[in-house]
């Protein structure tokens, strides 16, 4: 399988919106409490050789005072190196009433995600994240990990663009994609490895020592650690790390240490397709629009095999001058996937499935050009994704991913050897793995997960609240009918996430009546 669409996902930008507005009266009082500007940064080292450097900031604010931006040098590995990575900082002051010193961090996904520090991200998008959790009473800090959006140096490999590009203009069988993959993955490595770029410094555990650092160097004492999909495993090693420096967790779509997301991958896929299946032989009208829709994919499947869809793009103006898809059945089953990271598509592709196979292209675009647009998206390294991914999980023995890939025989064709290229990235050194804590871990613990999450599943998130924390204060939400990232698609579960980072040993309620009764609406209407 080609990873790009898949792995992306991971990059999506979250757009969380609170329920209720601010009346006037409300405004006015938080105005009328309104405090001096707080001081600003100030460069400082410390005695591992990690230092902050205040810089203005590349984007405009409605209040400069009130958002300060600046470059973290993480430590070198060695008191005699130089600083591998720099990484960009955006710090957003709460200056209301009750200001609480613990700061809020957020932890992009990924791995090799960017936390959208670009300018049009920050005006358009953070600066009113930030404004509507003003309920938090708190700062929130943001920074690019190593080797991701403005860090320097930020490591991106055009070869994976340009294969892309190929694959959707001249798709080969699924064996052939996997080893232009490999070959394009050796590649990039080598080119990376021969300018010098630092591969070596790149891992979780030394991205949990950035937000340890990073946190000291802004001068606070403790944070709290906002993370989603691979954003979790980094906050959890923070806390495994430095416990006393995390005050709480908040874990959206959690991606724990001990899972593997390429042992589980021919499982994940499976679940996938069964997921859209069961969905419509759960609903009347579903079989009623669209008959048998297990059947309906396996003949658009097999047509697909032996005759690809040309689908005019064109007008997409993507990345290396695609102008005309060749649909076959293997980008039908990545865009099948990569189509349920969004809750409530589940609803519309089983439609999809019989426009195409009723060559009823018009309406079944929609889909096609959004997985088509996450092909190309330029938050996302590749180097760094498999770099961390890879040091993160050992490699898996062909013998036990054999196992793992014949339990599901109709997939088997779409499972070549070759789909994991972690031997390559991590060819010159043995990998461990992380490490999971010994004993249950007793920071407060917010967890929030969908039921359609196709990436990192439910059943995730209930054996890390079992076996990974104490009971007393680690708070579960599993919510029905959601799928990846649970803030960007449940309403309330934004009002979970203020309440419990204001009384983090005390369980959060929200009321999730509201959520329910437009999702009715929405379904009512489609």
């Amino acid at each position: 399988m080609n990873f790009g669409a898949e792995f992306s996902n991971f990059m999506r930008r979250m757009i969380w919106l609170l329920l209720g507005g601010v009346v006037a009266a409300a405004a006015m009082g938080v105005m009328s409490g309104r405090q001096e500007p707080l001081p600003s940064f100030s460069s400082h080292v410390l005695e591992n050789k990690a230092r902050f450097v205040p810089e203005k900031c590349w984007f405009e604010t409605a209040k400069n005072d009130d958002v300060q931006c600046g470059f973290m040098h993480v430590a070198p590995s060695s008191p005699d190196q130089a600083s591998p990575f720099q990484l960009p900082v955006v710090v957003m002051r709460y200056t209301g009433k009750d200001r609480q010193p613990d700061p809020l961090v957020y932890l992009s996904g990924g791995p090799g995600s960017a936390s959208w520090l670009e300018q049009k991200s920050i005006e358009t998008y953070w600066l009113d994240w930030f404004k509507q959790k003003q309920g938090m009473k708190r700062d929130l800090v943001l920074f690019d990990q190593r080797g991701t959006g403005l860090s320097k140096p930020s490591l991106q490999c055009d070869e994976y663009r340009e294969l892309s590009a190929s694959i959707l203009a001249n798709p080969g069988t699924p064996e052939q994609n996997a080893s232009r993959y490999r070959s394009v993955s050796q590649q990039c490595r080598d080119s990376l490895l021969t300018a010098g770029m630092p591969l070596q410094e790149l891992g979780t555990e030394r991205s949990a020592g950035d937000v340890n650092d990073l946190l000291q160097l802004l001068g606070y004492a403790q944070g709290n650690l906002l993370g989603v999909s691979y954003g979790t495993r980094l906050a959890l090693e923070v806390q495994r790390q430095f416990p006393l420096q995390v005050r709480s967790l908040s874990l959206d779509s959690i991606y724990p240490p001990g899972e593997h997301l390429f042992r589980d991958w021919p499982d994940l896929l499976a679940e996938g397709l069964e997921r859209i299946f069961r969905a419509c032989d759960a609903s009347p009208r579903c079989q009623l629009e669209n008959g048998d829709v297990r059947a309906r994919y396996a003949v658009l499947r097999d047509k697909l095999r032996k005759e690809p869809l040309q689908v005019d793009v064109s007008r997409l103006g993507l990345a290396g001058g695609v102008q005309t898809l060749r649909l076959n059945d293997e980008i039908l089953l990545a865009i099948l996937f990569d189509a349920q990271y969004a809750s409530n598509s589940l609803q519309s592709l089983p439609a999809m499935i019989r426009h195409l196979q009723e060559d009823r292209l018009d309406l079944a675009m929609g889909h096609i050009e959004s997985y088509l647009l996450h092909q190309f998206d330029d938050a996302f390294s590749e180097p760094v994704f498999w770099s961390v991914e890879c040091h993160d999980n050992p490699v898996i023995s062909r013998e036990r991913m054999d196992a793992r890939v014949n339990a599901h025989p109709e997939l088997r064709y779409y499972l070549p050897h070759d789909y994991d290229v972690c031997d390559v990235w991590v060819a010159d050194k043995p990998v461990e793995g992380l490490k999971l804590t010994e004993t249950p871990r007793e920071t407060p613990a917010l967890i929030l997960s969908g039921e359609d999450d196709p990436i990192t599943p439910s059943h995730w998130a209930v054996k890390a609240a079992e076996q990974q924390f104490v009971p007393e204060t680690t708070y579960l939400f599993r919510f029905a009918n959601i799928a990846h990232s649970v803030m960007d698609n449940k309403d309330c579960a934004n009002d979970l996430f203020i309440n419990f980072v204001n009384q983090p040993n005390k369980r959060p309620r929200a009321d999730c009546r509201f959520d329910d009764a437009q999702k009715v609406l929405a379904a009512q209407t489609h």
